[in-house]
């Protein structure tokens, strides 16, 4: 077994354990990936099987102007393990974390911190100045509204 197929095993245990799931849903690239109000949150295993990834696409669509970098810039001085940015039309919010020290705990902490920045800000953004979440508000999560990279 490889370092990277042992630490999805580790990461998809700390998720059992942290959400108190029966069954881990895997994902067809190995992500693991979470619903959290409009976003869609992923947990993956990078860098060799050393770093846990927790990411969400905030935003699609966007026309990325000043404003809007202003905004992301105001949002990671408020954030404490995660960070925000833009790039092309797309707005992400991220956090990494060494998975051989990682606990359940830590694994909860990030998703919370990725899910509630990615959905808060990914909102406000997209109805102030254009483009898609990922899950439109009042609607139920389905494959529908995972976007196609």
């Amino acid at each position: 077994m490889s370092l990277q197929d042992m630490a999805r095993s580790h990461v998809k245990e700390l998720a059992r354990e942290a959400f108190g799931l029966d069954e881990v849903v895997v994902d067809e690239d190995g992500d693991l990936p979470f619903p959290y109000g409009t976003a869609m949150v992923y947990v993956s295993v990078v860098g060799q099987g050393r770093l846990v990834r927790v990411w969400s696409r905030a935003v699609r669509g966007i026309e990325l102007r000043k404003s809007v970098l202003r905004e992301v810039n105001e949002v990671n001085e408020g954030l404490v393990i995660a960070r925000v940015w833009a790039t092309g039309a797309e707005v992400w919010v991220e956090a990494c974390f060494p998975i051989e020290v990682a606990r359940a705990l830590d694994l909860h902490c990030l998703v919370s911190e990725v899910g509630r920045t990615a959905d808060s800000f990914g909102s406000m953004l997209a109805m102030v100045h254009g483009g898609r979440v990922a899950i439109p508000e009042g609607t139920a999560p389905s494959e529908e509204h995972e976007w196609e990279d």
